[in-house]
């Protein structure tokens, strides 16, 4: 078995005080002060993440844009320079093989964000996509990312960015100096918080992060793991591959039909079509269980009208909202009554049924005040 990865952060987390996990193939902080302080420290002020784990590939030259309208649902073919847009990579009979994140710097020249643990899955699929068309470069090992989000995010930022970050728009892409540092600061996130996820060379990532901390201390601006991250993702309602999205998943299932634009010819087209025509076989559903202390996890299984219809794909308790939420995929084939909003049914946590509500998703909203406490789990 390979020892795990680092990122060039790894040194800092450990003077930090973190508590460290694998996670993707890398040693990463799970905490520092503790998940729910983390989770509530990003809803009221900001938080600092290092997701030096994940891939960064570059793709350039006049068939570059061939070779991503070709791997990827959504059609980059609308994004103008200087933006960023969700999408996903789907195998041909529709599965999740990734979702990421395509940023155009340049008029022919595009950076993709991909999982940790799909780099060389990835990288290898990509390539044999493009067939040498485009140049192609997997820089993950070279590249470090530094995420902040959270309301006072941008201002944090802005006290050390050399170029109006705060006029960067939602989804919008920049490249100048931060701290001294230069980035390319994408305003994205996966909190639901307003943010900033920022690329930059391994050799500058520690002076960007301490200098990110230091200009934070003022508005209590915290490191944060990825226990914390998961559970801010989950209030957002948002997937994770791994849980909402695998190889027997597809985005249409997963309720990402927005990320999805067919009547073009992309890997995956004609199953996603079909399906679509057809109907699904199973729908993604947030739930929230009505007992306030029992949280559904990852597995667990859905009963409805008696009968096992579907399965728990995360689960936790909401800091943000107090209360436990979950995602589930429930049976949608053939149903007379299709699941809805509202409706009641059953998980069975630890061999216990436990009522549940279907809920909308995202569970937590940011024009609901934060939990200015948590209260014990």
């Amino acid at each position: 078995m390979n020892a795990p990865k680092r990122t060039v952060l790894f040194d800092l987390h450990q003077k930090l005080g973190a508590r460290m996990t694998v996670f993707g193939g890398f040693e990463m902080p799970v905490s520092y002060s503790g998940i729910i302080e983390e989770h509530l420290a990003v809803r009221n002020s900001a938080g600092i993440f290092d997701l030096s784990h994940m891939g960064e590939f570059e793709i350039s030259g006049p068939h570059a844009l061939g070779t991503i309208e070709r791997a990827f649902t959504n059609s980059a073919a609308r994004l103008r320079q200087g933006h960023a847009q969700y999408t996903i990579m789907c195998a041909e009979d529709g599965g999740t093989i990734d979702d990421l994140i395509v940023y155009r710097l340049g008029a022919q020249r595009y950076m993709l964000c991909v999982n940790a643990s799909n780099i060389d899955t990835d990288r290898e699929w990509i390539a044999e996509l493009n067939g040498g068309r485009a140049k192609f470069e997997d820089v993950s090992g070279a590249t470090a990312l530094v995420a902040v989000q959270g309301p006072q995010a941008v201002a944090i930022l802005a006290a050390l960015a050399e170029f109006p970050i705060a006029n960067v728009a939602r989804f919008g892409v920049a490249e100048g100096l931060i701290a001294g540092i230069s980035c390319i600061a994408a305003r994205t996130g996966y909190t639901g918080e307003d943010g900033f996820e920022l690329f930059v060379e391994n050799a500058g990532a520690r002076q960007l992060f301490e200098a990110i901390l230091d200009a934070g201390a003022g508005t209590c601006a915290k490191p944060i793991g990825l226990g914390a991250r998961d559970t801010l993702r989950l209030e957002a309602g948002l997937p994770l591959y791994g849980h909402e999205l695998d190889r027997n998943s597809s985005p249409l299932e997963a309720g990402l039909a927005a990320f999805v634009k067919l009547g073009r010819p992309f890997i995956g087209a004609a199953a996603l079509a079909a399906q679509r025509d057809q109907g699904l076989k199973k729908t993604l559903v947030g739930l929230q269980t009505d007992d306030g202390r029992m949280v559904a996890r990852q597995g667990y299984r859905v009963i409805r009208n008696g009968d096992e219809a579907g399965v728990v794909t995360s689960g936790t308790f909401a800091p943000s909202i107090q209360r436990p939420i979950a995602m589930a995929y429930l049976a949608a084939a053939g149903a007379k009554n299709p699941p809805a909003v509202g409706e009641s049914l059953e998980v069975e946590i630890r061999a216990r049924k436990t009522r549940a509500t279907i809920v909308p998703r995202p569970f937590y909203r940011r024009n609901e005040p934060p939990a200015a406490s948590a209260a014990r789990v």
